[in-house]
């Protein structure tokens, strides 16, 4: 009985759960009606499934409450259809004890405030590693914005106390989290002076890490290590449905902590609900990732704008015992970032050459910027055909280096090796490669010629 599923039709939002996840706070009104004792009151309109003409969507922070013991809304407006006095209806209604969960709802504001601006530091540091720039510096007041930066405008009246208070535990996770980069921190406190000799204090940091460059060149033709490699699936066709909070993931046996559950001398512990469906009164957001690891064997981590956050990933992989190492997976991701943008850029360069060969031009000059691409051409020519084969390569070049802000760096960066590299794959051709930079490093300038003698001997030898 205690596995009895039930569906909760909440303002016409269903909520798939467990009646032991609801006994499970026995003082609230749930709690309360679920219990064997209390069949009398309970009214169902369809089987096990339940009304009640209330709030679904802020239910959903009433129900992720009941699976961990956590009430978890966000204060951000943005991030929210649910408004806190939506909310605090919705707990009386339900009679969740009040004194304890405001408690639990300030104390994990107040953590989760922590944590996005940890995280937003953390995605600062990825996003300077993938763009091969290995330092940072913030300054930090108690009334202006972290130098300018969009991503902290949020925290422009708390950073300053935020530092204050957790500056050494902020160190702390990040050394350990990018270990792998060799990250270095260093946060001063500083103070300055009004023109009315008031006192100004702030926070001078000061990051340091390694550039991806020599990892990029070690590893050059070797596949990218990620943190965690998929074993081999069974063979077996069979297809297994979780059934996670409602929403439904497709299956096939996999190797892993998880489906332990499916492999055959454990059959025991199967308990589906209808046929091949496994049902699982968790995280049905937050399961995505977990799905996404079956799936390709690699785990991603979610960034601030998502719906579920990296503290209720971290209760999910736990729940679902899948072991993980979260600097192993950012540090991996954002350095397989790097090498895609490499590898997807000797590509792109590749068919612009092949491209070239098809219209017979065996010279072409770029200027790149950081937000575009375009071809210098000094061939002042009326001819048609030149026009239109230029337009064709200008189409491709915007199509192929649209993502000018990851292949820049990248360019900026591994010039040498990418020329290296196309002089070596197209030696038969004689490829020469020029490159250099505007001063102001506003643009790079990109010349490939080559020579058709060889494709000429070939024809003349049909």
């Amino acid at each position: 009985m205690s596995e009895e599923k039930i569906i909760l039709n909440i303002g016409d939002i269903k909520y798939e759960t467990l009646r032991s996840t609801l006994i499970a706070q026995p003082e609230t009104l749930l709690g309360t009606m679920f219990q064997d004792q209390n069949e009398f009151i309970k009214n169902s309109i369809n089987g096990n499934e339940y009304f009640f003409n209330r709030n679904g969507e802020a239910f959903y922070y009433i129900m992720e409450f009941y699976r961990t013991g956590k009430l978890l809304w966000p204060t951000k407006t943005k991030d929210s259809r649910v408004t806190y006095q939506q909310l605090k209806e919705e707990i009386d209604y339900f009679r969740i004890n009040k004194s304890k969960v405001f408690f639990l709802l300030a104390s994990e504001t107040a953590i989760s405030a922590i944590d996005q601006f940890t995280s937003i530091l953390e995605q600062l540091i990825i996003s300077n590693y993938v763009s091969f720039n290995n330092e940072i510096f913030l300054k930090v007041s108690n009334n202006n914005i972290l130098n300018s930066l969009n991503q902290f405008r949020e925290f422009r009246g708390c950073a300053f106390d935020i530092l204050h208070t957790m500056e050494k535990q902020i160190e702390k996770h990040l050394v350990e989290t990018f270990s792998e980069l060799e990250l270095k921190w260093k946060c001063q406190r500083e103070c300055s002076y009004s023109y009315n000799s008031h006192e100004c204090p702030f926070f001078e940091i000061k990051i340091n890490f390694s550039s991806p460059v020599d990892k990029l060149l070690k590893s050059e033709n070797v596949k990218a290590q990620i943190a965690f490699t998929q074993v081999p699936v069974n063979t077996s066709e069979e297809k297994i449905v979780l059934n996670v909070g409602g929403k439904k993931y497709l299956l096939p046996q996999p190797e892993t902590l998880l489906g332990a559950m499916f492999q055959d001398r454990n059959k025991c512990m199967r308990h589906p609900i209808n046929g091949n469906e496994y049902f699982f009164d968790r995280n049905s957001e937050a399961f995505y990732y977990i799905m996404e690891f079956y799936r390709t064997g690699k785990l991603t981590w979610p960034t601030e704008s998502e719906k579920v956050t990296c503290e209720q990933l971290e209760v999910e992989l736990d729940y679902f015992q899948i072991p993980f190492n979260k600097s192993k997976v950012l540090c991996s991701s954002a350095f397989e970032t790097v090498r895609n943008n490499y590898n997807n850029l000797l590509l792109s360069f590749e068919e612009l050459i092949i491209r070239c060969c098809n219209c017979f031009r065996n010279h072409i000059k770029l200027e790149i910027r950081r937000d575009g691409i375009r071809i210098v051409d000094n061939n002042k020519s009326s001819d048609n055909k030149h026009y239109y084969y230029l337009q064709d390569l200008q189409k491709f070049c915007l199509s192929k280096f649209k993502n000018s802000n990851a292949y820049y760096p990248t360019l900026d960066n591994m010039e040498k090796q990418i020329g290296d590299y196309l002089m070596e794959m197209f030696s038969d051709l004689e490829l020469e490669w020029e490159f250099s930079r505007a001063q102001d490093h506003s643009k790079l300038y990109i010349s490939i010629s080559f020579s058709f003698e060889n494709i000429i001997k070939i024809l003349n030898e049909r």
